[in-house]
């Protein structure tokens, strides 16, 4: 029991780990192609903004509603991540509706 409690916790922190860097993913892209339209340059090497823009992304958001109001990049955020928990949630009830079914046919 403990250790598929275990297995579960560590599938929801992998799920909960690839959401977090996909919706950054996005967050990123989306400024990238919004100072591109305006025309504005970029400060910093995609080598360097890209992996800060993924761990902090959040932050940024909150940052972005607070001084600026939703931009772009938070609307795409916004839909990436519930896109992302819905392709997890999905998953996971199809997970376990064929461990069900297998149960079922294991107990017949």
């Amino acid at each position: 029991m403990v250790i598929k409690l275990m297995k579960t916790f560590v599938r929801f922190v992998k799920y909960l780990i690839f959401t977090y860097c996909i919706t950054g993913l996005v967050y990123s892209a989306a400024g990238y192609v919004y100072r591109e339209v305006v025309g504005k340059q970029e400060v910093f090497s995609p080598l360097i903004s890209v992996p800060s823009t993924v761990l902090s992304w959040p932050w940024m958001v909150y940052a972005d509603i607070k001084h600026i109001g939703m931009g772009l990049q938070d609307i795409m955020a916004f839909i990436s991540l519930v896109v992302c928990l819905a392709v997890v949630i999905t998953k996971e009830l199809n997970l376990k509706k064929n461990i069900e079914k297998d149960l079922n046919l294991l107990v017949k």
